[in-house]
């Protein structure tokens, strides 16, 4: 086994070090790679303790098996990482002769507040096409009366309905019974679009076969990683939006995922509309189309940008109805079986499916080395040293492939710290998904206001909880080395292990120590700062625009200038007057929060604000 260690690991790593230099040294790191998996999970059968009591057999098949269900998902990793995404471009003038689609925007929205729908809507009316040819829409199923005189005075449609069936999928349905255009997109409340949406994605509708353009969700504010954590990383979202959607596309498998996307609505009618089996009604919609041998087009740019959930428990509550809703779909559509899809798309959507259940995976991981240390229960039946010589190769194979296959949006730490922060909930929500046992449907909030740091006990619990029993294993553990009762060398090993599983406890613990939230609307600085007038009174004055919000702004102004906190100044846009008061000065700033604009000031403001706004991080050469 030692020789095995050294070849294997030599291999590995000049391969690696060669497919940095040419892609195409890929497919033999690829290939080494496989095989040598394929060895390690043979040699693991045989490290089960068949000969030991039920409990050590049991929990030895239960890790065993969740390493099986890992595996399987790399492997599904490394197949799709091996596709290259090139698509053409297309543009407006591809359609050549050809009158261009009319475009029905369809902004779905039940409980979000005005002032974010306002921003979309804003957004959503300045796009760059041609004005007789698209048509916003607000779907609302929350009956709100006072976004339909929003929508009024924004002169865009309003659509609602008597009652909620279906949730998101029945809203849209009951919008696509009214409109008439060639295409719809589907945006949702707080998501904002830029000005050539349209433009970069209606194109690709010159081809006859396309069902669907998507356009990945990037978000302009900071997620709850990055806010509470104080760390310069990718959005938590970046990996499956720009990276695994990307080598999905090149499968052919792009995952709708339920706003910033243009759909053929001729086709979307064929198949009788979004189905409402599920809470996630975006993948069931995009694997249908595509079983039905309609293609789907990822464009990788930022055309689209939206909020993360900044707070733990709205976190949870999204990923617990993504969970859910990804595993309704797999149920009543199951992908392995479902005609039309292509071996590709099969194993694009299994893979989804795997992803949710790598929760109980890590559940398990957690588990294991703490039985052992409790209760000395075997779950290995091998030497020390012949378990290294198998895992090193196999865990460094895994390490290498993830760096030679996927770009700087997520390394293997962040990867391991994402999966223990949602495992415990997840979890949860799987086996209630299982057992069909009810749920109450969540939607996440992107309005949270909070005056001071906060520690969010009651989220946490479970990860306290984890800690206590670790804590208290490693005590076991030392009780039971001075009295002899279990090797030194397999106690080592499984507080190491622990010691990892706690690592991404504390990412948790850390991440529920909440920061204050003070503002309602993110503030952007505005590139290179803007010179523009303002009046003060009946003085213009010469001012710098600093950064701006949809409700405020900060402003330079000349130091000399007599000015107070309180006062009226209205700054002028695109020759357009916009009203606020000052609201707090420091040397040469002034921090204006805006009073009530109307439409025409409000596009004007959002028109500074979304060309100015980009991904709080920006994903490297994308």
């Amino acid at each position: 086994m030692d020789f095995y260690l050294l070849i294997t690991s030599g291999v590995l790593l000049g391969l690696f070090l060669l497919a940095k230099i040419n892609k195409r040294y890929r497919k033999g790191l690829i290939i080494v790679n496989t095989i040598n998996c394929l060895f390690y999970i043979s040699w693991r059968v045989t490290t089960i303790p068949w000969s030991e009591g039920i409990g050590s057999i049991l929990m030895g098949v239960m890790l065993f098996l969740a390493e099986v269900l890992g595996l399987v998902a790399f492997f599904n990793f490394q197949y799709l990482f091996m596709g290259t995404y090139r698509p053409e471009k297309k543009t407006l003038d591809d359609f050549q002769e050809k009158e261009i689609p009319f475009v029905d925007v369809l902004i779905c929205t039940y409980n979000e507040p005005l002032y974010l729908l306002e921003m979309t809507i804003a957004g959503a009316v300045s796009m760059r096409y041609p004005k007789n040819r698209f048509q916003v829409y607000v779907c609302d199923d929350g009956h709100r009366s006072e976004l339909e005189e929003l929508c009024r005075n924004y002169q865009i449609g309003y659509i609602t309905r008597e009652d909620n069936e279906g949730a998101k999928a029945g809203n849209i349905n009951h919008a696509l019974s009214l409109i008439q255009g060639d295409l719809f997109a589907v945006l949702d409340a707080d998501m904002i679009p830029t000005k050539e949406f349209l433009e970069k994605t209606v194109g690709y509708f010159s081809n006859s076969n396309l069902a669907f353009v998507q356009v990945p969700q990037v978000y302009y504010n900071q997620d709850m990683y990055q806010y509470n954590l104080g760390k310069r990383i990718p959005n938590e979202q970046d990996f499956f939006m720009r990276d695994i959607q990307e080598a999905r596309a090149a499968r052919d498998a792009v995952l709708h995922v339920g706003t910033n996307a243009v759909f053929r609505r001729e086709f979307v009618e064929e198949i009788g509309g979004y189905p409402t089996c599920s809470i996630t009604e975006d993948m069931a919609i995009g694997m249908q189309l595509q079983a039905h041998g309609y293609d789907s087009v990822l464009v990788n740019e930022e055309l689209v940008y939206g909020l993360s959930a900044t707070t733990f428990p709205e976190l949870v509550k999204q990923r617990d109805r993504w969970c859910r809703g990804n595993l309704q779909v797999l149920k009543h559509y199951n992908p392995i079986f479902m005609k039309g899809l292509s071996f590709s798309q099969k194993i694009a959507y299994l893979d989804g499916g795997i992803y949710w259940f790598a929760n109980i995976q890590k559940m398990i991981f957690i588990l294991c080395p703490l039985l052992y240390l409790l209760t000395g229960i075997p779950i290995l039946n091998c030497k020390l040293n012949t378990i290294i010589c198998a895992y090193i190769p196999y865990i460094l194979g895994q390490v290498l492939m993830f760096r030679a296959l996927t770009p700087k949006t997520r390394s293997m730490k962040w990867a391991h710290y994402y999966e223990m922060v949602m495992a415990p909930y997840l979890s949860i929500s799987i086996l209630k998904e299982l057992l069909n046992l009810k749920h109450s449907f969540n939607v996440t909030l992107k309005e949270n206001i909070l005056e001071k740091r906060t520690f969010q006990l009651k989220i946490v619990i479970p990860y306290l909880i984890i800690l206590a029993i670790t804590i208290g294993a490693w005590a076991a553990a030392a009780a039971a080395l001075k009295s002899g009762s279990l090797p030194a060398a397999a106690v080592a090993v499984n507080i190491g292990w622990s010691l990892y599983n706690v690592s991404g406890i504390w990412i948790a613990i850390r991440a529920a120590m909440q920061k204050p939230i003070f503002r309602k609307t993110e503030r952007l600085p505005v590139t290179n700062s803007k010179d523009m007038k303002a009046e003060l009174g009946n003085e213009c004055i010469e001012v710098r625009l600093e950064d701006i919000s949809a409700q405020g702004c900060r402003i330079s102004v000349p130091e000399n200038l007599n000015i107070n906190q309180g006062c009226f100044i209205q700054i002028i846009l695109d020759k357009i007057k916009i009203p606020g008061n000052v609201v707090r000065l420091s040397k040469g700033m002034a921090a204006l929060k805006f009073k009530e604009l109307s439409p025409e000031q409000m596009k004007a403001v959002m028109n500074i604000f979304v060309g100015n706004i980009k991904a709080h991080y920006q994903v490297e050469g994308k």
